[in-house]
């Protein structure tokens, strides 16, 4: 499993692109905005109760730990899983991604990956209007990645190019996060204080709609690097198919380039 992951990172490193080990759920809802309030929508990435957006890039991105820690006990069944990385905790813990762009431009938050499952895989090649490719930027900016993105995870959801993803904008803006994780400072959480702002900001969210991954700092912290959110089939809050036990019960939330 170690080695399997290390190649993986080693792959991104060349690629700027990762993969998910795990499949989980399967999502077909149609766009419900045209790509002129999409891109509206997309602007509103991260929102909070005391700060309405905040911004997004994106990329394909994945650590061993996040692999490792979705094989855990078996939940009912989510059809599609959003994937948001808390980028400047991943870019200081992983140097290798440096040269990434959210790591360059200093964003807070990436949507690093959306996984659908049970659908059969289709040869359908990447193809986006421009004004979908300049809305899709605002949340995955390099369109190297994006590309990958689709051939990794977009071909087998089911989906048209547009429809996937006008799906990633419809999800990420409507998904709201507590404002300590886009505030640029370090806090320390436990793990049911942010479970509990989570539930409070998004109504009809679950206790296990969403699984925390954590990774261990150069003084033995853990510091939160991912969270997955599962979705049902219509888009809505759905229990995880796996329970994620990645983070201890306290960890940093580091803002901090």
């Amino acid at each position: 499993m170690l080695s399997s992951c290390l190649k993986t990172l080693l792959d991104f490193t060349n690629l700027h692109a990762a993969s998910h080990a795990a499949t989980l759920g399967s999502l077909k809802i149609r766009a419900k905005f045209q790509d002129e309030v999409a891109e509206n929508l997309a602007s509103l990435v991260i929102n909070s109760s005391h700060q309405k957006s905040a911004r997004f890039s994106g990329y394909l991105s994945v650590g061993c730990l996040a692999v490792m820690g979705t094989i855990a006990t078996p939940a009912a069944h989510a059809d599609s899983v959003l994937g948001v990385e808390l980028s400047p905790a991943v870019c200081k813990l992983n140097p290798y991604m440096g040269n990434l762009r959210q790591c360059i431009e200093g964003n807070p938050m990436t949507v690093n990956f959306y996984r659908v499952a049970n659908q059969s895989c289709s040869n359908s090649r990447y193809s986006m209007s421009p004004l979908q490719e300049k809305i899709t930027s605002k949340v995955i900016p390099d369109g190297n990645i994006r590309k990958n993105i689709w051939q990794q995870y977009g071909r087998c959801s089911g989906l048209s190019t547009p429809n996937y993803f006008r799906t990633i904008n419809s999800l990420a803006s409507q998904l709201k996060l507590p404002k300590e994780l886009s505030s640029g400072r370090s806090y320390r959480f436990t793990s049911s204080g942010l479970s509990h702002q989570l539930l409070s900001l998004n109504p009809g969210m679950k206790p296990n709609s969403f699984n925390f991954f954590c990774q261990k700092n150069s003084a033995g912290q853990s510091v939160l690097t991912y969270i997955n959110v599962c979705y049902d089939n219509n888009g809505r809050f759905a229990q995880c198919a796996t329970r994620s036990y990645a983070c201890p019960s306290q960890f940093l939330i580091d803002g901090n380039y």
